[in-house]
């Protein structure tokens, strides 16, 4: 009888354990579109140029060894309870992550409760001439996120508008970039 006891609790202790190890916490997930504009060249030539989704998408099929077809999607992913955002590229039902090839702060926050106000800063670079850091002010929606297996997540970042500039290169070429960084269709997942 105790020697069934026994292995009772451990049983009990593993499956309690395994439980643990599998436990998903909720997450933001949304779309991050990335729309930038300027001149690419030196002293001497200023060539237009652009970075969109599309651009960044090629360019970490270049610097990452990644094969993503054109349904890939940039997304942003945020702990439901606060924290960092990490960067993905969904493709299908694959996410990817690439928050490697990313960076993104903030400064100046002000807030009245709905909406934040701050200075943005985000750069990327694939490690092969493609890269830019642009910051500019942007406004950022809170409200409620809902998601099928999260219910409602309350206090969250439902969108941002940015208009940003900066610097970068395009195919290892000097640019000064403008533009827009957006993030938006936000959803509650377990991750």
């Amino acid at each position: 009888m105790k020697r069934t006891a026994k292995i009772a609790v451990i049983g009990a202790l593993l499956a309690v354990s395994i439980a643990q190890t599998y436990a998903q916490t909720p997450v933001v997930v949304s779309t991050l579109n990335v729309a930038l504009s300027g001149f690419a060249g030196g002293s001497d030539s200023a060539t237009p140029v652009r970075i969109t989704n599309k651009d960044l998408i090629n360019a970490l099929n270049v610097g990452g060894g990644f094969d993503f077809g054109k349904g890939a999607k940039l997304m942003t992913v945020v702990p439901a309870d606060g924290g960092s955002p990490s960067f993905i590229v969904r493709e299908g039902g694959t996410d990817t992550d690439v928050s490697d090839f990313f960076s993104t702060d903030s400064s100046g926050l002000v807030s009245n409760g709905k909406q934040q106000y701050q200075i943005l800063i985000l750069s990327f670079s694939n490690g092969e001439g493609t890269d830019f850091d642009v910051n500019g002010f942007a406004t950022e929606h809170i409200g409620t996120v809902r998601g099928k297996d999260t219910g409602p997540l309350e206090g969250q970042t439902t969108g941002i508008n940015a208009t940003v500039s900066g610097t970068g290169d395009v195919d290892g070429t000097s640019a000064v970039l403008k533009g827009n960084v957006n993030v938006g269709g936000a959803k509650g997942e377990m991750h």
